[in-house]
């Protein structure tokens, strides 16, 4: 007998047998079956998203704190209510059109800002410097006037809206740097949710 053919071969042996066993345990969780929950020594990651929402605010929150919550969205950053003169304002991150933006809102038990006075909208123009905000204003065809969603009309003296282009969908509107301006209802914009303290 040779040993010079049989040494290589029981070395080769070996490595073959390991490569073999390695290539059996860890093909599944390379190229796993559809709907198979993998094999030997597979994990199983979930992703677990709580959401956590305020239905009303402490009364004991200070005018110019911030209160954190839980945005129901993929990334789960916390959401910053900033508050003013006895309400929570949250300026959104995302854009959405205006009907989902108000719902939104809604979800967060709040709804889109309804201006009321000189005060609250310097306070909002120095929040909305950089981009477009959706507020809770739409114009309405028939009366031909502008309404908050709480069915006020629009007051003149507290700001001037821009003129309403007639060629353009401009039902809703939209607050950037204190300027308010028609605005299409179905463009991406940022938005703007109020909550009264309680």
């Amino acid at each position: 007998m040779n040993l010079q053919l049989v040494i290589p071969g029981l070395v080769i042996l070996p490595i073959k047998l390991v490569g073999t066993a390695l290539f059996l345990i860890y093909f599944p969780q390379i190229f796993p079956m559809p709907g198979s929950q993998g094999t030997l020594n597979s994990t199983t990651e979930e992703s677990i998203t709580v959401v956590q929402t305020t239905p009303g605010l402490p009364k004991t929150q200070p005018d110019s704190g911030t209160i954190t919550t839980t945005a129901r969205d993929r990334t789960a950053k916390p959401l910053q209510w900033e508050g003013h003169r006895g309400n929570y304002y949250l300026f959104s991150k995302a854009k959405g059109v205006w009907s989902s933006s108000r719902t939104e809102c809604d979800e967060q038990s709040s709804d889109l800002v309804v201006i009321s006075d000189r005060k609250e909208l310097e306070f909002l123009r120095n929040k909305t410097r950089d981009a477009d905000y959706f507020i809770g204003l739409t114009y309405s065809e028939m009366e031909r006037r502008w309404y908050w969603i709480d069915k006020t009309e629009l007051t003149r003296g507290l700001f001037t809206l821009k003129p309403k282009t007639l060629e353009y969908e401009n039902d809703c509107a939209v607050i950037r740097a204190g300027e308010v301006s028609p605005a299409s209802c179905h463009q991406l914009n940022h938005w703007i949710c109020e909550k009264t303290m309680k």
